[in-house]
């Protein structure tokens, strides 16, 4: 059985802590046997909830001052979901396949399983007792179904041993090992995602099922991370305020917000290079800011999810980043998962929502469930002030004449001058919010809240740092790229080296470059020196991670992981692959 842990020691966050959560964190909830529950990380709580649904004002910006239990309340009944999804958990669990079965085919989990391909199965099961047999059949009954379900579960993990030990591929030997297996498991999820899978469960599974106890364990820490909120969506209680919105100006046009909470001490992994730049707003855009609020996870955290366990296989800091390296250029993206960041930006319209809000899998919020629009407008530096592209329809092309930019920027400053006029005369008229936001373009600023994992963020900058995305959304993608650069380093030194630096190349290019000659075909593929300079010789290792001599006691060289990868391609390029 696991025991007890605390891997990262106490250090002092800028994060939201939430106090119960913490001493939930890397307590083992222990079911039956061999089974277990643990919550490994956790991002936000009641008050980020809160935070994230009034874009960082909290719920003082409204006259009427409700509680925080009154509000979460209000906005549950509300259906306004989205600034529940700030808060985000992440258990290790250990359970039977039968159990995985629900749990890792979650589709609003992310996940990453012990993989019995790679390595030898856990040598633990789950066979229900005698008591657990009762609720079906009598005792004397349940008492020979028990002995056949142990004696099939002591053959089939015997065959399994003997075939592991003739050395029979793995991901073969395991198929013979039955769904009462143990399997362990990450397991990552938002709040009310997790609260919705709580709530189909319990409706689906009897109570004395083993898999409900499982469901009934997660649910249990959940309610630890954010009581308030948990309560709420669970709750069919109905809680409606009549609250005083704000104008929309009221919202957007100052500054973002600093946290409504103090830096406390944290159990969670910490990332010193990020936490100084949590709340610090960065400029952009003219009227644009950006801060990073909130985050969950590390570098070392894809490793430990690839590894599926803690203190496992290797682990010093330069194993983990060939590891994570490794994963961000095969595409196993499932471990990349396993990390959030969580953003607030003040920006234009057509910036954020309009193209980053294309990204459906980074969650994002306005206010209270609508986008408010405020009255300060973009207006582009002259240098931006171009012609339209006649081959690239949607961007710009070369730079406009004098006479041409002055009458761009009078147009643009007037349309706005008269926004401003007539939204103001429509508020003389007592016209609502919503009519008055009518007047206003999508150069206009409003404020946004954003949280993504690791990988989603990676595709959004894969696709919004390209030189053909328009230049003010790489504005905004410079500064996400800067806070991804900062929490995962590793992470977004790999992206930009395989993904946004890298190159794919089609079926039709291969057959060209073949047919066209555009390679040395006398290239020698198995010769080392042909791939020195950029770290893909390396030096042999023996099983026990010492390396191997040769006579002349001289280290043995070979191709690293990356290396192969390459070789694969050239021979591929030139025809020599399959």
């Amino acid at each position: 059985m696991m025991e007890h842990k605390n891997p990262f020691g106490e250090n002092k966050t800028k994060r939201y802590v939430s106090d119960s959560a913490e001493k939930k964190l890397f307590d083992y909830h222990n079911i039956y046997d061999s089974g277990f529950v643990s919550l490994v990380d956790y991002m936000g709580g009641d008050t980020t909830v809160e935070r994230a649904a009034t874009a960082g004002h909290g719920k003082n910006i409204f006259p009427e001052k409700p509680s925080t239990d009154d509000f979460i309340n209000h906005i549950s009944s509300k259906k306004i979901i989205e600034p529940f999804k700030s808060v985000q958990l992440k258990f290790q669990i250990q359970a039977p396949i039968e159990t995985a079965l629900t749990l890792v085919y979650e589709p609003s989990s992310s996940v990453n399983e012990y993989s019995g391909r790679y390595s030898v199965m856990l040598d633990t099961s789950y066979i229900p007792r005698i008591g657990e047999l009762q609720s079906h059949m009598d005792r004397e009954t349940a008492r020979k179904a028990y002995n056949l379900l142990a004696k099939n579960r002591k053959n089939a993990a015997n065959n399994y041993k003997e075939l592991i030990r003739i050395d029979m591929a793995r991901e073969l030997a395991r198929s013979g090992l039955g769904i009462d297996n143990n399997t362990r498991f990450y397991w990552k999820m938002d709040l009310p995602s997790l609260a919705k899978f709580v709530e189909i469960q319990r409706a689906k599974l009897d109570l004395k099922s083993h898999v409900r106890d499982y469901v009934e364990a997660i649910a249990e820490i959940a309610s630890y991370v954010a009581p308030i909120s948990w309560e709420a969506l669970l709750s069919n209680k109905k809680k409606n305020l009549k609250l005083t919105l704000p104008t929309d100006d009221e919202i957007v046009d100052g500054h973002l917000k600093n946290s409504s909470w103090t830096p406390e001490k944290t159990r969670r992994p910490t990332v010193p290079g990020l936490e100084e730049h949590l709340f610090k707003i960065k400029t952009f855009l003219n009227h644009g800011e950006f801060q990073v609020v909130d985050y969950m996870g590390e570098d070392s955290s894809f490793a430990q999810a690839a590894r599926t366990s803690y203190g496992e296989g290797t682990k010093t800091l330069q194993d983990d980043q060939h590891l994570v390296r490794s994963l961000i250029r095969d595409l196993h993206t499932s471990p990349i998962e396993m990390c959030e960041l969580a953003m607030e930006s003040k920006s234009p319209i057509f910036v954020d929502p309009r193209q980053a809000g294309r990204h459906r899998t980074l969650d994002n919020h306005g206010f209270m469930g609508y986008t408010p629009i405020g009255s300060q407008f973009y207006i582009p530096p002259e240098i931006e002030l171009k012609y339209q592209d006649r081959k690239n329809r949607q961007g710009r092309g070369k730079e406009m004449d004098p006479e041409d930019k002055t009458r761009a920027i009078h147009l643009l400053a007037n349309t706005f001058e008269e926004s401003l006029e007539t939204a103001k005369a429509l508020r003389e008229l007592g016209a609502p919010e919503d009519v008055v936001r009518r007047t206003k373009g999508v150069g206009n600023y409003t404020v946004r809240w954003r949280t993504g994992d690791s990988h989603n963020l990676g595709h959004f900058l894969m696709l919004r740092l390209d030189p053909h995305a328009q230049k003010e959304i790489r504005s905004l993608a410079e500064l996400v790229d800067e806070a991804h650069r900062l929490h995962t380093p590793t992470a977004n030194e790999a992206l930009h080296t395989y993904i946004i630096n890298g190159m794919r190349l089609s079926e039709k290019e291969i057959k060209l470059i073949r047919e066209k000659g555009f390679m040395n075909q006398a290239i020698d593929l198995n010769k080392l020196d042909n791939y020195k300079g950029v770290g893909f010789v390396i030096k042999k290792k023996d099983e026990e991670g010492k390396i191997m001599l040769d006579d002349s006691s001289e280290p043995v060289k070979e191709l690293s992981r990356e290396g192969n990868s390459f070789k694969g391609k050239l021979e591929k390029l030139i025809g020599r692959g399959k």
